[in-house]
């Protein structure tokens, strides 16, 4: 069981209900995988179906949860929520499927990271899967396809430098 540290001005509930959140959303995934391989589901595009609109319908009350919780504790950085509240706060973002939520979490999480409140690892990948999902090259190479290759990366000859800037390893391979 997993300890809370109090720490000042983090508060203690966000910081649990983000938690319990984000376990949701990888405990969805982690079924996937355990019943399932990659193989399996493109060979069974029925089975691959029925569990994307799974995964989409847990995606969506997620959502839903992380928003009302916005409404009512305000964004969850690590001043409010604690490193790994906003942690949970950003795996289930990451996840949402409207645009308008990912773009207007983006902005919260950029604004954040500028004060010290926000990991900048976290900043990068959930720039480069908002990017990715909006059908723009990434910029921190932070994201693969299914078959390990990088998604497009926006100037490549830069990815060192900006990966560098936020914290991330110089492999790609490492995320």
């Amino acid at each position: 069981m997993a300890h809370s540290v109090e720490v000042e001005g983090v508060n203690a509930d966000y910081r649990q209900q983000l938690l319990q959140l984000a376990q949701a959303d990888q405990q969805i995934r982690a079924d996937v995988l355990k019943d399932y391989t990659p193989q399996q589901l493109q060979n069974d595009p029925g089975s691959a179906r029925a569990l994307a609109l799974k995964i989409h319908a847990s995606q969506q009350q997620n959502q839903q949860a992380l928003s009302a919780l916005m409404a009512k504790y305000g964004f969850p950085d690590t001043a409010v929520a604690g490193s790994d509240g906003a942690h949970a706060g950003f795996l289930v973002a990451q996840h949402a499927a409207d645009r308008t939520f990912r773009d207007a979490f983006l902005t919260g999480i950029q604004a954040a990271a500028e004060k010290g409140r926000y990991s900048k690892e976290d900043l990068a990948l959930y720039v480069d899967r908002n990017r990715v999902l909006s059908g723009q090259p990434q910029l921190y190479g932070t994201q693969h396809k299914a078959d390990g290759s990088l998604f497009d990366v926006e100037q490549p000859e830069r990815l060192q430098q900006r990966r560098a800037e936020m914290g991330l390893p110089p492999d790609v391979a490492a995320h």
